[in-house]
């Protein structure tokens, strides 16, 4: 397995982990309190903070464990691009749906959510995409 591929596996994972538990998070709050009282904001910085962070630490941790430098090849980077291009076209069709609901001034809260939404599916299928491949071939 390349770092190429390793680095997909940590993005995917922390992606699903932090996002799947401020989804829970936020669906907890949802239950007990009317959506248009949810204070969302602060924890929405701080956990892409936590984010980033964690991406950061799991990189650093995989490049001192593997201590290898295997630069990406042409495979490697055929496969980034192409994993690019479908995660870049759920991208473009869900950011009009938030463009959607900004044009029928919705609620902050959802237009909030659904951009994260979005994001957090792009990104996803980016990830899966490449591991598709990685694992399969083209």
């Amino acid at each position: 397995m390349t770092s190429e591929e390793k680095s997909t596996w940590i993005v995917a994972a922390a992606t699903a982990l932090i996002f799947g538990w401020y989804t829970v998070k936020i669906l907890v709050d949802a239950a007990t309190t009317p959506i248009s009282e949810i204070q969302y904001q602060d924890l929405l910085v701080v956990m892409v903070g936590v984010f980033v962070a964690l991406i950061i630490v799991s990189h650093i941790v995989l490049a001192v464990l593997t201590r290898t430098i295997d630069g990406s090849d042409e495979r490697d980077q055929k496969i980034d691009r192409f994993g690019e291009y479908i995660g870049g076209y759920v991208l473009g069709t869900g950011l009009l749906v938030v463009l959607g609901l900004a044009m029928a001034e919705t609620e902050y809260f959802w237009i909030a959510h659904a951009a994260l939404g979005v994001l957090v599916l792009a990104e996803l299928t980016t990830a899966t995409t490449k591991i598709i491949v990685y694992r399969k071939g083209f």
